[in-house]
């Protein structure tokens, strides 16, 4: 636990911090230059913020949303174990957004939005259809505008998103596969394997040793471009 900004800072120097639960009234009033500086430093890092929510604070906890916290934990509302072991999970997902976006600030709006809205939803078992709803656009236009960012097909950016999150998650050594597998709702702990083998020809703890979700983001955006002379080998036959 810690008592003040600096000495959260100072922990995220020391070691690896993925996500961190904040009061951000501990001190009185609301200060969230603190909370900018901190992103700005450690863009991967999930901040949740956990507080009451009298109706004076609504102001300022859509202000604390602009300023980068990624959940919202209410007091005596969230506090039950499962509910909030689902906001952390989620909130994690959209920290590990970061590194995506910054990989794709290349690409489309579109296309980089669809591919971040399948890591920031890993955990929602999205469809095709509903990724394609998310971002406004028509399942064939989506489709269209993925290939044109060298980007995988929508069913397959999905799997590789929930392969990103739980690579993020496999980060920690704590985590078991069958732990992963559990919280992106694979069917099993085989099954998780089974796809890390497919998409990445590694074993969760390779992935662990390889990077975690850097060796992910990288195996993802090379994926198209993988799958080119098979789609035209299979366009030829």
């Amino acid at each position: 636990m810690c008592d003040d900004w600096v000495a959260l800072t100072h922990a995220c120097e020391q070691q690896p911090v993925f996500l961190a639960v904040l009061d951000l009234f501990a001190f009185g009033a609301m200060s969230l230059e603190p909370l900018r500086h901190l992103k700005r430093r450690f863009p991967r890092l999930a901040t949740v913020a956990y507080v009451a929510c009298p109706p004076e604070r609504a102001r300022d906890l859509f202000d604390a949303g602009r300023a980068g916290v990624d959940a919202l934990v209410i007091a005596d509302r969230d506090d039950e174990p499962s509910v909030m072991t689902d906001i952390l999970e989620r909130a994690a997902a959209r920290g590990i957004a970061a590194l995506v976006r910054d990989r794709l600030s290349h690409v489309r709006p579109t296309a980089r939005d669809a591919a971040l809205v399948a890591v920031t939803r890993a955990h929602a078992r999205l469809t095709t259809e509903s990724l394609a709803r998310s971002v406004a656009l028509s399942r064939r236009m989506l489709a269209k505008q993925l290939e044109r960012a060298t980007l995988p097909s929508p069913q397959r950016l999905l799997t590789w998103g929930r392969l990103v999150v739980a690579a993020h998650m496999l980060e920690d050594p704590h985590r078991s596969a069958d732990g992963v597998a559990l919280a992106l709702h694979f069917p099993s702990g085989s099954a998780f394997r089974n796809t890390c083998q497919r998409y990445l020809h590694a074993t969760p703890s390779e992935i662990r040793r390889a990077g975690g979700a850097d060796m992910v983001i990288r195996a993802m955006l090379s994926d198209q471009a993988s799958e080119m002379p098979r789609l035209e080998a299979a366009a030829a036959d």
